[in-house]
């Protein structure tokens, strides 16, 4: 018997390009270091945003933005 699955439903988030711009924060520690690209919000409700969408019309606490990391590298010789 074949496996079914039901309609996906339709999708109204707006859609990214994982490679579009977006704003990138940089954490190093003794050896490596990380590039983070903001990729949505995390609503006080526990619901998660994409980037382009504005969560104050829905969320009634606040929110926070939401990183992964897209790039680490070993770090040769720490600049001061």
């Amino acid at each position: 018997m074949p496996f079914e699955t039901k309609p996906m439903p339709v999708s109204t988030r707006p859609k990214r390009l994982a490679s579009a711009e977006a704003e990138e924060m940089v954490v190093v520690n003794k050896s490596r270091r990380y590039t983070y690209r903001q990729i949505g919000w995390h609503g006080q409700s526990g619901l998660f945003y994409s980037l382009d969408e504005d969560p104050s019309k829905y969320e009634y606490g606040s929110f926070s933005p939401m990183w992964i990391c897209v790039h680490s590298d070993i770090v040769e010789k720490l600049e001061v």
